[in-house]
C-alpha cells in the first residue's frame, strides 16, 4: 500500500515518521521513500539520520533510534540535488532526532 510518497506498508521505527514527512514536505527532488529491512542493536544509541549511498534509483540512508536501525530507501528525481539537500539539511554524518 502506498499512502502519498511514502510507502505505509512496511514498519517504521519511533522518530521515523517525522523524518520521512520533513523530507517529503520540504525536498523537490524526492518522488517517493521506501522504509526498508529494521535490525536490533545492542545498546542505545542517539536518534539519527545518516546517508549511506547512492542508488540506481536515489538514495539508500539509514535512521537509527535506540538500539533500531532501519534502512530508508530514497527515490529521486535528481539524485545530485537530492543528496546536496540531504546533507545541508543532516549533515554529511547525518543529524539527532533532537534538531530534526
Amino acid at each position: 500500500m502506498k499512502f502519498g510518497r511514502i510507502k505505509r506498508q512496511h514498519g517504521r521505527i519511533s522518530g521515523l515518521d517525522a523524518v520521512l514527512n520533513r523530507i517529503i514536505s520540504r525536498c523537490r527532488y524526492v518522488t517517493r521513500i521506501v522504509p526498508g529491512r529494521i535490525k536490533v542493536r545492542r545498546g542505545k544509541t542517539p536518534s539519527v539520520f545518516k546517508i549511506q549511498y547512492p542508488t540506481e534509483s536515489g538514495i539508500k540512508c539509514l535512521y537509527t533510534s535506540t538500539g533500531t536501525v532501519q534502512e530508508v530507501f530514497l527515490v529521486c528525481s535528481d539524485q545530485a540535488k537530492a543528496l546536496d539537500w540531504l546533507r545541508h539539511e543532516f549533515g554529511p554524518e547525518g543529524q539527532e532526532d533532537g534538531s530534526l
